[in-house]
């Protein structure tokens, strides 16, 4: 089968999972060396794939939608009941989408420099038929972290996430079960996204999530005291997320929310003034009512 017949077969969803890396310069992908990092994945030895300049190939622009630049590259790679589609811009990403993920993301100052100067970027779109979402995630993070190894690659974004991380995170030691490391992954860290936000003339801190949707989970948010509290709020979500998705259970407003570490939240719905908080699904606030909660209402 002809690549454009097995690209045009892996047929997205209509608002699937996906990941954006951002390049210093157009990187050259080479179809031999992405499955040789694929490969070495134990779960991964029969992965197959391609990528090829559209340049090359008649009537690749079919495949290619929107307003901005034309794709250079486009790629499919495969394996069970996985598969992964990418389409590579000789180009910046746009503005827009690059300071939403980068801005609030925890991330070096100086790569935040690099990333909003980016000259080429790549899309990764999930075009496989595996249920799991976070099976989905993982798969799409095997390949973007092949990617990764190329020459000038800066981060990795989840528009959806409106969040970011350095490209290297993703690239596995030697000897690293890469498939394990990315499915166990904090939810926060790049698939529910972890983003902080200055609120009003008070400039007051907030930090929420926005993909938490993607698994069925409420949306978190909760008011910060300072930057300090930070780490304890990605831990925080990350505790929470975990435990709903363990075992299943329901979070709703209305309820108090206790850790059994002496720190206990309200939960409650955003009111009508917090616009900042809207969300594709269900968002919950949290508001701390004991002195080892992490936020101060």
């Amino acid at each position: 089968m002809a690549f454009l017949d097995r690209f045009a077969a892996a047929r997205t969803a209509e608002n699937p999972l996906g990941l954006q890396l951002l390049f210093f310069a157009p990187p050259t992908l080479m179809t031999d060396d992405i499955l040789k990092f694929l490969r070495n994945e134990p779960e991964l030895t029969q992965a197959s794939g391609e990528v090829v300049r559209v340049a090359d190939v008649p009537g690749a622009n079919q495949f290619i939608g929107g307003d901005g630049p034309p794709a250079s590259v486009l790629g499919l790679f495969s394996w069970g009941d996985h598969a992964v589609k990418l389409a590579q811009f000789d180009a910046p990403m746009p503005y827009g989408p690059v300071e939403t993920c980068v801005g609030p993301a925890l991330l070096p100052p100086p790569m935040k420099v690099d990333a909003k100067q980016h000259q080429a970027h790549l899309l990764l779109f999930y075009a496989g038929t595996h249920p799991d979402v976070r099976e989905q995630f993982a798969a799409l993070c095997v390949v973007a972290g092949a990617l990764a190894r190329c020459d000038g690659a800066i981060c990795i974004l989840n528009e959806d996430a409106r969040t970011a991380c350095p490209a290297f995170d993703l690239i596995p030691d030697a000897g690293e079960d890469a498939l394990t490391t990315y499915r166990q992954l904090p939810i926060p860290y790049l698939l529910g996204g972890f983003t902080k936000m200055t609120v009003g003339d008070a400039g007051v801190l907030w930090v929420r999530t926005f993909a938490n949707y993607r698994l069925g989970l409420p949306e978190l948010a909760i008011r910060m005291a300072d930057h300090r509290q930070t780490a304890r709020i990605f831990q925080l979500f990350t505790g929470i997320a975990g435990y709903l998705l363990e075992t299943g259970e329901k979070l709703t407003a209305g309820e108090s929310l206790d850790l059994g570490d002496g720190a206990t939240y309200a939960l409650r719905e955003p009111t009508e003034t917090e616009e900042f908080l809207t969300s594709t699904g269900p968002l919950l606030v949290l508001e701390g009512e004991s002195e080892n909660s992490a936020a101060i209402p």
